[in-house]
């Protein structure tokens, strides 16, 4: 298994601590937001690590390096700002890759990474989105599935129902870039949203522990739990 975790964002909500410091690499509990990411990705038995970086990516680099415990570590960096969907499709290119796990560099969940990939490969599926149950959807908007665990709408945000979130921890198959010539372009509105029909989508429910570090009431509950959650 291969694994990229995106890394490029500029976490304009988190104010003056994403100024000069990627997200994914803000102290959170005492350690890195980034190294548990990692270590659930070794523990999952990951022999390749990509990370698709582009603002201050040399920090990135400078703290993780060629290697996270046994496993490599490579780099896709962006000289401009792709979008999470041209990040992936770069990263797969780069590293000639058929299919991968993806992550947001901003999200935890204790999810078994090994289960996803299987369950991708039981459903042939393009993407597999693993889907986290929250009492309120409203950050987030909802997606929904049949008995199947097939995609077959996406709620907007706003929503204070309950349902099923998007946690930003996919499995991802290169045929779904396959009709998207442009460079630069957003994975959940281009692919997922606009492409939901047309592909192999399938959701995986989880009640695994999530943590979306990107605001800062957030960050500062992962301060708590996190160190708790490895």
């Amino acid at each position: 298994m291969k694994a990229i975790v995106l890394c490029g964002g500029f976490g304009t909500r988190l104010g003056s601590l994403t100024r000069d410091m990627p997200k994914p690499i803000l102290s959170v509990g005492g350690r890195p937001f980034l190294s548990y990411l990692l270590d659930r990705l070794v523990d999952a038995q990951v022999d390749q690590i990509i990370l698709a970086a582009g603002f201050q990516w040399q920090k990135i680099r400078a703290l993780i390096g060629d290697r996270w415990g046994d496993v490599i570590v490579t780099y896709s960096i962006e000289e401009a700002s792709l979008g999470t969907g041209g990040a992936i499709k770069r990263a797969m290119m780069q590293e000639n890759l058929n299919e991968a796990l993806v992550l947001n560099g901003d999200t935890f969940l204790k999810i078994d990474a090994k289960m996803v990939w299987d369950f991708a490969k039981k459903k042939n599926a393009e993407i597999v989105m693993a889907l986290k149950y929250m009492d309120t959807a409203r950050r987030f908007g909802r997606v929904h599935i049949d008995q199947a665990g097939r995609v077959i709408k996406f709620e907007e945000k706003g929503s204070t129902s309950e349902g099923l979130i998007n946690s930003g921890f996919y499995y991802v198959h290169k045929s779904c870039f396959t009709q998207i010539e442009k460079q630069a372009f957003s994975f959940e509105d281009e692919v997922l949203a606009t492409n939901s029909k047309n592909l192999s989508i399938y959701g995986i429910e989880t009640n695994a522990y999530f943590l979306d570090m990107g605001i800062p009431e957030d960050l500062s509950r992962g301060h708590l739990e996190l160190p708790n959650e490895i």
